[in-house]
């Protein structure tokens, strides 16, 4: 699994795509991930956006640009994410011990916490090797247990 954060507010799969945008995003992964191979296998993929000021960004336009940004760094080609979770997170308004962040890799937890309380915009990025038991459904139900 490799896991990175950023302080870049994120686009909008329907905004224009800037190369400033990508190369924020390409920073934040190499700052993590210096000199790593390119993943081949398929993956799954998770973005979470932390935002502590109103925005209109939807979880379902949020992952894309992000996952074009990494093509060439971290895989060839987005299409090995054949899973993708994406959420987004108005911290104004939640109470984040509800967040179990028990599994969040250590080379993150401690930076994320920090962001969480320090910056307006904090992208959690995660991808690894797919399992088809992330296959869920019934999540809603799932949770309740």
């Amino acid at each position: 699994m490799r896991a990175f954060l950023s302080s870049q507010r994120p686009r909008s799969v329907n905004a224009r795509m800037t190369d400033r945008f990508q190369e924020r995003i390409r920073q934040a992964y190499h700052t993590y991930y210096p000199a790593t191979d390119l993943l081949a296998e398929p993956l799954y993929g998770v973005v979470y956006y932390f935002h502590n000021q109103h925005n209109q960004l939807d979880a379902d336009n949020l992952s894309k640009p992000i996952w074009d940004a990494l093509e060439g760094l971290a895989f060839e080609d987005d299409r090995v994410i054949q899973l993708r979770h994406a959420g987004v997170v108005d911290l104004r308004s939640t109470d984040m011990t509800t967040f179990d962040l028990s599994s969040m890799p250590d080379t993150v937890i401690d930076d994320f916490i920090e962001m969480i309380g320090s910056e307006d915009h904090v992208l959690y990025v995660e991808f690894g090797n797919l399992d088809q038991s992330m296959f869920l459904f019934g999540q809603e139900i799932a949770g309740e247990a």
